[in-house]
Order: structure tokens, then sequence, then C-alpha cells
């Protein structure tokens, strides 16, 4: 467990004025940003740092195709980036991430309407106050921000693969440093808490990005998460009491979306991160990762319990559903 002093310090850093531009040092070369021809499967992108990130990939040529829980949003950011007139384009597909049943029909209908995928970013993510079960019985903040993710990274490897070289960036935080994976509760039955649930779903997709840059070796395809760093978005918005106070402290210490953005699109296609696979990027640079997420003991049984888990949706279980 992450120990009182690192807590405190995580806080402390939140009061820190972020970095209000991209940092130029880490420019993306023009002659990575000629997207024509690729495509990028996109969660979390209809508002935020996610929002600007599907812009910056669009004029860049890119085929986005938007994964969003909520369609008349998705739709609307569709058309908005379309009537900008980028050199690339958007299109929306549903998807509830907190829904594995959701997430496997999406799947489908991307690997129905695409014959090529050149990057998977897993941008979407949620904090909730209070512990609240899907209708598949998963605690809501572990389905949206782990296992929902697993799963349509799961079920669009193979065409990643095929498509390579490619690229998955995953979205991490900073606050994975203050997890831990609890075996025993990972459904936190017995003992909720935001400050438990959210840093657990993080470190867990560290975990799995490490272990899947490990099974991806040799195959064009690599795999990092990122910390983007303190960036002003719609995170807290649940968020109440002295939790919810963080909002107004991200308003005016956050960087601003685009900050955020430029590192998601950086990892997805800059020749900076070319072979680059398995690493934790905080920020602008790589950085050591929680232990545990380096522990091949707690990847392997995170793998394990993972795919037990979304076992009943994977395609290969479509005549049972």
């Amino acid at each position: 467990m992450a120990s009182i002093g690192k807590q405190v310090g995580l806080v402390l850093s939140t009061f820190i004025p972020q970095r209000r531009t991209p940092d130029p040092r880490h420019a993306i070369p023009a002659s990575d940003k000629d997207l024509s021809g690729k495509t990028v499967v996109f969660t979390g992108g209809t508002d935020g740092m996610g929002r600007v990130a599907v812009e910056m990939l669009s004029n860049m040529g890119a085929r986005v195709v938007l994964l969003g829980r909520n369609e008349a949003k998705g739709m609307a950011v569709a058309r908005e980036i379309a009537a900008a007139e980028g050199r690339g384009s958007v299109e929306f597909q549903s998807c509830d991430l907190a829904s594995m049943a959701s997430v496997r029909a999406c799947a489908e209908r991307v690997l129905t309407d695409h014959s090529r995928i050149d990057v998977l970013v897993n941008c979407a993510g949620a904090n909730v106050a209070e512990r609240i079960v899907t209708e598949e019985g998963f605690e809501t903040v572990w389905a949206i921000n782990y296992l929902g993710p697993f799963l349509l990274t799961t079920l669009l490897l193979e065409r990643l693969k095929s498509s390579a070289p490619a690229r998955i960036v995953n979205l991490s935080s900073d606050t994975e440093s203050l997890g831990h994976i609890d075996f025993d509760d990972l459904q936190m039955e017995h003992d909720f808490s935001t400050l438990k649930a959210y840093p657990q779903a993080k470190l867990a997709l560290n975990a799995f990005t490490i272990d899947l840059a490990r099974r991806l070796e040799g195959t064009g395809v690599t795999v990092n998460c990122l910390n983007p760093g303190f960036i002003s978005s719609n995170l807290l918005r649940d968020m109440k009491g002295v939790q919810g106070l963080f909002r107004y402290v991200m308003r005016v210490f956050a960087s601003p979306p685009e900050v955020g953005a430029d590192r998601i699109v950086r990892l997805a296609v800059s020749s900076e991160y070319q072979g680059v696979t398995g690493t934790y990027v905080s920020e602008d640079a790589i950085a050591v990762p929680n232990p545990e997420a380096l522990d091949p003991a707690v990847r392997e049984k995170l793998m394990q319990v993972s795919e037990s888990a979304v076992s009943r949706f994977s395609l290969a279980s479509r005549s049972a559903m």
C-alpha cells in the first residue's frame, strides 16, 4: 500500500502550476504528421484532452473511429470536427466501457468496417464517488478504467497485428503509484474508496501494458501507458466533499487539454517512440511505474483473472451469448 508520505506528496503536487503549452523539445516531427490512410480507434475523445487529440489526428489525415457511451454527443463531435475541414475523418461508434457486451458489439462493428487498425488509444476513464455495480456484476471504476479497455484491446489485437507497424496507447495516471491490486477484493465489496478504486484500476492497466508488450515482441505492435500529467478535465465531475474541492484546484493549476492531447498524439505517432514498448511514460519522459506493475507474478495472476472475467464476451463465444 502507498505510504502516507506518498499520498501527501501527490496531493501537494497538484498545487504546483503545470505547463501551459506543449514542450517544444518534444515536438512531433513534420514527417510524422501525415497519417493519410491510417485508422485510429480512440476511446474517450468526446471532450477534454481526448477531443483535442482526436482533432489533431484528424487534421493529420487519419481516419478516426471515435468510441463513446453518449451517442448524441459522439455524433455531434464527429460532425463538428468534420465541419472544420480537417484532412482526415471522424466516425462515431457507440461503446459503453462499463458494459462488456457493449464493448464486444462495438469491436465486432469496428472489425467489420475497417480492414486495418494502425493505432488504438484507450483514453476513456471515469471516477465515481460511490460503489456501483454494473448489470454484468463488475464494480464500475474497475470496469471502465481497466476491464473494458482490456477486453477492447484483446478483441482488436489480431487486426492491429495484421496492420503492423501499429501502436497501442493506454492512458494511466500518476495515482497508479498509490495503487495496490487486491486480488482478494478486486470489486471492492468490503472496503470501497475512490482513492483506492481508481489507482488500483490504473495500476492494473499499467501491469497489463507491460505484460502485453512482452507477448507482442516481434509482431511490430508496440504498447505503452501514459500519465498525461495534471490536465484540466471532467474526471472529477462526480466527486463531492473534500475530493470535489480538487475541481477548483484543477481549474487554477492544471495544464490545459492541449498539453495532454499533445502527449497522447506524440506517443501514438511520433518517431520519438518508434520501437519503444512496455514503458510507462509520465508526461514527457519514460518513468518507473508502481513496483507491482513490474512484478511478473502479479502480471500473470492479473492476466488469468482478467481473461476469466471477460471470457464469455470473447468473439469465440459468439454462439454462447
